[in-house]
Formats: structure tokens, sequence, C-alpha cells
């Protein structure tokens, strides 16, 4: 398995009980499209024997499931699988550990960072629902069969983090689909981002970067207010984005997997996968060229700190979230203050979003 894979397995897989009485072994898994025509599933092989069945319905009934496998030893299944409709896959093993997985990255031909935030093992040995709660960078390059596609998946709701400016220059199609709502709002980007320019070091890099997730926060408590307020109203599916999907979209999602009960640790590793799928040299390259570097300040900073700004380093999520536990008494005291939540909201939302 090589490391990509391991990353994506570390934040997909999830177990749940076997039975009432007894929790079922944990199963590290992932599906990992290997071209549109195959998905490749991957689990701990330690977990033994394994049956692995599929449906187009992400919580469908075993009975209603079809079989793929009766017995896998070795962990891993390449299976035929078409890219729409979307499968999901159930893993049951003899021992009694089972997982409901899916691709977390969309096989989109014009996406970027655009994933599932389902699987996640959350409150009370739940799990995030797949196919209900999405995360996505700008949507301005979606094919005409990237939209059809997603809008197959039933998405609802488009929460549109960035600014008008953002917006007006990139465009979406699927932003002006029939039947999806778009919520965004006009704002100015604080001084904070700015103060990234002046660190000489990662170390610094980090804690800056950190500090402008709080003050996201602050900026976009409309933002993040009315994202709760449709997800509370059912309003689902849901997807929030903004242009690298991986800042103020990787606040957005910390506090949603926080809220829904989701440990500290994945919902670090849920931040730190956006340069897994869109690493930092992608952006360097582009501002390596000869016009570009005249241009793009990232070009013109020590390569560590602009690695951090381009890319997720857990640190920076890490920073970020230890500040809301100091200030606001972790992120989900952050929800409670900043975005109107109450115990009964989340306690709904944990009813509506979790399986």
């Amino acid at each position: 398995m090589d490391r990509r894979t391991l990353l994506i397995g570390l934040s997909s897989g999830v177990a749940v009980a076997a039975t009432q009485t007894q929790a079922a072994s944990r199963l590290n898994a992932a599906a990992t499209r290997l071209d549109p025509a195959k998905v490749r599933l991957t689990w701990n092989a330690s977990a033994g024997s394994a049956r692995v069945l599929t449906s187009s319905e992400p919580n469908a009934n075993l009975f209603a499931m079809k079989e793929l496998a009766a017995a896998v030893q070795d962990g891993q299944l390449d299976v035929a699988a078409a890219i729409s409709p979307r499968p999901y896959f159930l893993i049951r093993t003899r021992s009694g550990g089972q997982v409901r997985i899916a691709e977390r990255l969309l096989p989109l031909e014009g996406g970027r960072n655009f994933r599932d935030l389902g699987g996640y093992a959350a409150h009370r040995g739940k799990n995030v629902s797949w196919g209900k709660i999405y995360r996505s960078g700008v949507m301005a390059k979606f094919t005409t069969k990237d939209t059809a596609y997603l809008r197959s998946l039933g998405i609802a709701v488009v929460c549109d983090l960035r600014s008008g400016q953002e917006r007006s220059s990139e465009p979406s199609a699927l932003l002006g689909s029939d039947g999806v709502k778009t919520l965004s709002k006009d704002y100015e980007m604080g001084s904070s981002l700015n103060k990234l320019m002046a660190a000489k070091t990662k170390g610094e890099a980090v804690v800056i970067f950190g500090d402008a997730y709080i003050d996201f926060a602050q900026t976009l408590a409309p933002q993040y207010t009315e994202m709760f307020e449709n997800l509370l109203e059912n309003k689902a599916p849901l997807a929030v984005n903004c242009t690298a999907g991986k800042d103020r979209t990787g606040v957005a999602s910390a506090l949603i997997l926080s809220v829904l009960g989701v440990d500290r640790a994945t919902v670090v590793a849920d931040y730190a996968l956006s340069q897994t799928f869109v690493p930092p040299s992608y952006y360097l390259n582009q501002a390596s060229g000869a016009t570009a570097a005249q241009t793009s300040p990232f070009a013109r900073l020590p390569r560590p700190v602009a690695e951090v700004i381009l890319g997720s380093d857990p640190g920076v999520m890490q920073h970020a979230l230890g500040r809301m536990d100091r200030e606001f008494g972790g992120p989900v005291g952050l929800a409670k203050k900043q975005f109107g939540l109450t115990d009964a909201a989340i306690a709904k939302l944990r009813t509506d979003y979790l399986v």
C-alpha cells in the first residue's frame, strides 16, 4: 500500500458495533478509484476473512446490497464500479468488524479537492453518514459531466465561502444550477494573511496561519452560522467550498466534524488530506514561471513557509484548535458562542448526520 492510500485509509475507515453488546474491531479502510471502471478497496488484513458488498445507497440495508466477494483474506479487493451511480461499500469480517466506505475524493474531471466528510467515527460509536456533507475547492472548472454527476448526488446547498471578488473572477456552473441553493456573502479578507508574508521559518508560518484560522471564525461567522442553519433544516446533501478548499473550508469542516463528535486526531487528519490531494507543489509550479514569479508573492517566500501557506500542515490546524480550546472551550464551544448552536441543536445534527 503506498503512502497516499495509507493516508486516505487512516482518515476513511471506521468501525461500527458488531452486536449490541460487543463493539467491533476497528477497520481502517479506503476506497480508491483506479480508473473510470474500477475501485480498489483496502482494509487491515489482520481483521481476517471479509465479505464485501455494494449499493448505490450509502446506508442500504444489508439484504438490499449486492455481494462482491464472500471470503477475502488479504485486506484488498479490486472491484468493477462505474463512477455513476456512486458506489458505496460494506466490508464485514468474520471476527465481527464492519465498515461502510466510499471514495473520499470524488472522481471529477475539473474538481479541486472535492471530497466527502462521511465515514468518520463520531459520537457514541456512530459514524458520519456518507453522501451528506461535502467539502471542496473552487468549482469553476467543472465539466458538463462533473456537473451532471454532482447533480445526481442530490446536492441541495452550496456554501460558497469565497469573497465577492473571488466569486466574480471564477464563477461556477454548479452554483447556477436549478435546484441548488447557493449561500454566499460579500466580505473583505482581514490583514491576518498578510502577516504570513513576513514569516521567515516554517514554525512562524504555522503559528501565523493557525491564528488566521481563528480570524476566519470571526470574519466568516455569518457564513458558518448560515451553514449550520441549513444543516439543521436538513438542507442536505450540502457542500462547503472556498478557493483551495483547505483553509476557510478547512475551518468549516473542522467545526462540523467536531460538533458531530469526531475526535481531534481525525479532524486534523481530514484537514491534512488537502495536501495529499492537492500538494503545495501544484501551486508552487503555477508560480514558478517567469511572469508568475514576478507577480506571485508565494514565489518569493522561503520554500518551507510557502509550503505551509499552500499546503495543509497538521500543525496549523492543531494550533488553531488549541486556541479554540483556550479561548472558547474547544471548537464546539466556539460553535455555540459564535454560530448560535445549542445543546439541542447539536443533538439534532448528530441525529440527522450520524449512522
